[in-house]
């Protein structure tokens, strides 16, 4: 006789599995992976999302400045004419080809200037890659700082934990009074609390690097690192580049408009038949035109070409100014920051032994357990102090690499 499950307890075993089932898949779906920046930063720059529109804005650059060719497309024409009378029909035939010919230079200006366009177009796609490359390294930061940050403060937890321990055993030994053992609880209560919701903070900061890198879990692979060195300049930020681009191209259209001034020659080629009373006649013919500036002289496209002209001369000279200040603010930032860090460490050493001489006076009944919590507490700002400021150093650091042209991702 096969064995069968009561009712019963086979409904209660569906219930166990459907609820276990999907706990697993989410745990599965959120498991933590570690990566190091330089895997979050590649991560984030072959988001296809991003390097494919980065392309396409690059490619349609420069196809728009291919499409400005060297000579104009010809015209074909054909041309069928009779005339019928009572003394003798006339037929003719003419077909022809009229090339236009850019003596003066405009479509090579055009040309120019669309390629100033694609380089600028470069450079700002360029410019893109940095920002989001520096977007990428804040985010690893934040999440390593805030996910640090929790581990300190459970820290705090199990070390307050402890000392509940020994208090509650000398309160049971009638050695220290009750009022210590709620002391230490409170405290430690408080702690939970606080790491609970640090914890929280550094789910909620690290869903920033999880988005950028496409990566469902990712986590910084070690605590944060404060920047080793100073970011080193570069020659030419890329936006900047971007600015000195546009306006060659505004230089290369005031050319092109005042070259559209000058007639533009045109030749054709082509042959004519011709029948008159039944006798017939061909042979090629040739024909010279030019354009004549009659009505449309160019002076408003020259001066409209000049104004974006200055506009661009304007732009870039304030871009010039504007990157200054931030390279300037940037620096002087840092190096603040580093300042207080390297001060920060030394008072986070000091505040690290007032824990151990703290427990040792209190297991030694020379201290209370105010001195003894406070001590903890101590130690445990000036790791957080020493956190934080590592944080806003490395801040600091992109910050200033970013005002400096960063590296070329």
């Amino acid at each position: 006789m096969p064995f069968r499950l009561p009712a019963a307890r086979l409904r209660g075993l569906s219930l166990i599995l459907l609820t276990a089932c999907p706990a697993a898949t989410a745990a599965a779906q959120t498991a933590p992976v570690r990566l190091t920046e330089a895997q979050a930063i590649e991560r984030a720059l072959r988001d296809p999302d991003f390097s494919a529109g980065a392309a396409a804005r690059i490619d349609a650059a420069r196809a728009e400045a291919r499409s400005i060719t060297r000579f104009d497309n010809p015209s074909v024409s054909a041309r069928r004419g009779e005339i019928s009378g009572p003394a003798q029909d006339e037929v003719e035939t003419e077909i022809g080809l009229v090339q236009p010919f850019d003596l003066a230079g405009r479509r090579s200006a055009l040309r120019a200037a669309a390629g100033a366009e694609a380089n600028a177009v470069e450079a700002e796609m360029t410019r893109k890659a940095q920002e989001r490359r520096a977007e990428v390294r804040r985010a690893y930061a934040g999440c390593a700082v805030a996910t640090e940050t929790a581990a300190l403060k459970r820290t705090l937890v199990s070390r307050l934990a402890a000392a509940e321990r020994i208090v509650a055993a000398r309160a049971g030994a009638g050695d220290t009074a009750v009022y210590d053992l709620r002391r230490v609880r409170v405290e430690g209560r408080s702690a939970a609390a606080e790491a609970d919701l640090a914890e929280g903070e550094a789910a909620s900061a690290c869903t920033a690097l999880e988005s950028l890198t496409r990566t469902p879990g990712a986590r910084p692979e070690g605590p944060p690192v404060p920047p080793a060195a100073a970011a080193v300049a570069s020659a030419l930020r890329s936006d900047l580049a971007a600015r000195e681009q546009r306006l060659e191209a505004a230089d290369f259209a005031v050319r092109a408009a005042e070259r559209s001034r000058i007639p533009e020659l045109e030749v054709g080629l082509g042959w004519r038949r011709l029948e008159v009373a039944g006798l017939e006649a061909n042979g090629p013919q040739i024909s010279v035109g030019a354009t004549i500036p009659l009505f449309d002289r160019g002076s408003a496209s020259v001066a409209a070409a000049r104004a974006r002209q200055k506009a661009e001369a304007a732009e870039l000279a304030l871009a010039r100014r504007r990157i200054e200040a931030e390279t300037a603010a940037a620096q002087a930032r840092s190096d603040a920051v580093a300042r207080a860090l390297a001060s920060s460490r030394s008072a986070r050493d000091d505040a690290a032994r007032l824990g151990q001489i703290a427990e040792t006076a209190y297991e030694a009944g020379e201290t209370g357990v105010t001195e003894l919590v406070d001590a903890y507490r101590a130690a445990h700002d000036a790791e957080l102090s020493t956190l934080e400021l590592t944080g806003r150093a490395i801040q600091a650091a992109i910050e200033l690499e970013l005002a400096q042209g960063g590296p070329t991702p």
